[in-house]
């Protein structure tokens, strides 16, 4: 029993055995408050006149699910195609954290309301986005020099890795029909002593996290170009932007 119990402690300071941590693309979208919560709860009003058209320059709500308002540099990303995009306002979602009276989960009326605050400000589409990360580290075979004290906090023996998609969908603020949805993916992955690989984890995830949503905001534009034009959507190759594995020195 206790050379058994020796071995497992061996192992985990090798870094053989190592943690995963995962999270929506917000920390704050987490349990039933989550990008596919306010999707799958879309209750689009009929009209005799058929689904919505889609027509650009949009004037476009962005909501980021768990968060008050999304990235500027999003919002910033977005207008910056103007005969695209011809204003891009940043608006909150539920969280977790807050006070639902008690809800477990997003619900119709909340999807509701998002809408009619979008309404509010002049925007006549809504673009309500979310998605999840993950990450894990692994042993190299330096791993061994981590019983020493200078090893451990100089010698990268550990791997980083972190991966996450993203995806959003395009909705009409008054009768809540999606248009159209996109999506991406990356990846990354760094070396780190392993006393320092917390630190080196929270800035990948972070590095990550803006990866993600500057190519998200890239796809939708994408998409709303080749409505513009199909031959520039044929051009551009397949939906989504896959991120090349990164590495820090």
């Amino acid at each position: 029993m206790k050379t058994t119990v020796q071995c497992a402690v061996a192992l985990a300071v090798l870094g053989l055995i190592t943690g995963c941590e995962t999270s929506g693309l917000s920390r704050r979208e987490q349990a039933n408050v989550t990008y596919p919560s306010y999707i799958l709860n879309l209750r689009p009003k009929s009209s005799p006149a058929g689904p919505p058209k889609l027509t650009t320059p949009l004037r476009l709500a962005v909501v980021q699910v768990g968060e008050p308002a999304p990235p500027k540099a999003m919002l910033e990303q977005l207008q910056a195609e103007s005969a695209l995009v011809a204003s891009a306002v940043g608006l909150p979602s539920w969280s977790e954290t807050q006070s639902r009276s008690n809800q477990t989960e997003v619900d119709f009326e909340e999807v509701q309301a998002i809408g009619r605050l979008a309404q509010s400000v002049g925007a006549d589409h809504m673009f309500i986005f979310g998605g999840n990360m993950g990450s894990w580290s692994d042993g190299n075979a330096l791993r061994f020099l981590d019983l020493t004290l200078v090893g451990a906090v100089m010698v990268p023996s550990a791997k980083i890795h972190a991966e996450g998609k993203a995806a959003g969908t395009l909705i009409d603020s008054v009768t809540g029909e999606p248009l159209l949805l996109v999506s991406v993916d990356a990846k990354r992955s760094v070396h780190s002593p392993t006393q320092l690989a917390d630190g080196k984890s929270e800035t990948l995830r972070a590095a990550l996290r803006d990866e993600l949503t500057g190519a998200l905001a890239n796809e939708l534009l994408r998409t709303l170009a080749g409505r513009k034009d199909p031959a520039a959507a044929s051009g551009a190759g397949g939906q989504g932007l896959r991120g090349e594995e990164g590495s820090s020195h």
